[in-house]
């Protein structure tokens, strides 16, 4: 009897379920179509810092409407260049194990660019686990310059 109930149930969520779908799929709404940009180059500097005051830059560039490159730039708090150097204390590995974990983050998030000439969407970047902060800053970044870059 409880198999009866639970096979009840479970078929009621089934249909529920596909009723929803078929919902959406007969409301006529075209699937989202690709944005297009207006051509030239889009600069912008994160409107957030990270939880360590740092900031982030982004370069666009958009060629027939498309994303074709995008440079993303970390900084310190202080304006210097996230680079090999970032994570050594006074120019020398102090801590081998947060060097590494802030070089990773670098090397992580110097993916986030690519994805996005390839992905042509920022919603479909997906966060890298190590460079969460700095996802966030890109995202900022470059909403701001994407705004700017969309065409009416």
């Amino acid at each position: 009897r409880v198999f009866t109930v639970t096979l009840a149930l479970a078929a009621f969520c089934f249909a529920g379920c596909s009723k929803n779908e078929g919902a959406a799929q007969q409301t006529g709404q075209p699937a989202q179509a690709a944005v297009r940009y207006k051509d030239g180059v889009y600069k912008a500097v994160s409107g957030i810092k990270d939880d360590w005051g740092g900031y982030a830059e982004v370069t666009i560039t958009v060629k027939d409407g498309k994303i074709v490159d995008c440079e993303f730039l970390s900084y310190e708090k202080d304006g210097t260049l996230k680079d090999e150097d970032y994570g050594k204390t006074d120019g020398v590995i102090k801590n081998a194990g947060l060097y590494k974990i802030a070089q990773d983050a670098i090397n992580n998030a110097a993916k986030y660019g690519p994805k996005l000439v390839e992905t042509q969407q920022l919603e479909k970047v997906d966060a890298i686990a190590g460079a969460t902060a700095s996802y966030e800053l890109f995202e900022n970044a470059v909403g701001i310059a994407l705004k700017e870059a969309k065409a009416e």
